[in-house]
């Protein structure tokens, strides 16, 4: 399924991952979002819209690994209680939205996000992740449109939600279905922000505007990484 090439790259990433921080690319913001995770004892489960070939989902495995080695050491200045213990003891599932057909149908009027463009098997997904040690019970791949899969969202609070879906109408559909999971701190980080010419009537600009203006979650700038994307800290309105 996976070249040696892929396998050797694979086994990089992971020998490598504690310098993903100090990358400015999606496997940076990983690495960055599960230390802040970790730093900020923020549990829950880590999302992903828009999977393709699963390095992202491989990559944020990777970094929350990495992330709670500090849990482990035995000579913390704190006792391991309260917030801490909720965070050690429960372990994040890994969920990959994808049509696993390439791009949906669409008129968002970019010929790289046409219709079955980025198509991957969920199979090719499967074996990278697999290649990293994410499997199930931990790893859960979702195919099918986003607004057909409602029921696949776990009950658990989102720690990271990872937009990589490009088109407004997919970023939008993800934020509908994620949207009782938010809480407060939760990371987003919108891969394709600023395609479309950073117009605000387009793409993830627009999606994120009108899903804060419907439910009144804003989103603060975090920073920016790679050649479009930001990252972004929810704030959500207190009942």
């Amino acid at each position: 399924m996976l070249s040696t090439l892929e396998k050797v790259r694979l086994a990089y990433w992971k020998l490598r991952v504690r310098w993903h921080l100090q990358r400015n690319d999606a496997h940076g913001a990983l690495a960055r979002a599960w230390q802040y995770a970790s730093a900020t004892q923020l549990s829950g489960d880590y999302y992903e819209f828009g999977v393709y070939r699963g390095d992202s989902l491989a990559s944020a495995w990777l970094a929350y690994r990495h992330s709670r080695r500090f849990f482990a050491r035995t000579d913390l200045p704190f006792e391991q209680i309260g917030g801490v213990t909720e965070f050690v003891l429960n372990s994040p599932t890994f969920y990959g939205f994808d049509t696993f057909a390439g791009m949906p149908d669409n008129h968002e009027g970019q010929d790289s996000l046409a219709s079955g463009t980025f198509f991957a098997p969920m199979e090719v997904t499967e074996a990278r992740c697999s290649a990293v040690g994410l499997k199930a019970p931990d790893l859960r791949l979702v195919k099918g449109l986003f607004a057909d899969n409602a029921d696949a969202i776990g009950d658990r609070p989102a720690a990271i939600v990872h937009l990589d879906c490009d088109l407004y109408a997919s970023s939008r559909d993800a934020l509908n279905l994620i949207h009782p999971h938010l809480v407060q701190g939760t990371v987003v980080l919108c891969d394709d922000y600023d395609l479309f010419l950073a117009d605000n009537a387009k793409g993830q600009r627009r999606a994120l505007r009108e899903f804060s203006e419907a439910t009144g979650i804003t989103f603060e700038t975090w920073f920016a990484y790679g050649a479009a994307s930001r990252a972004f800290l929810c704030h959500v309105p207190s009942v």
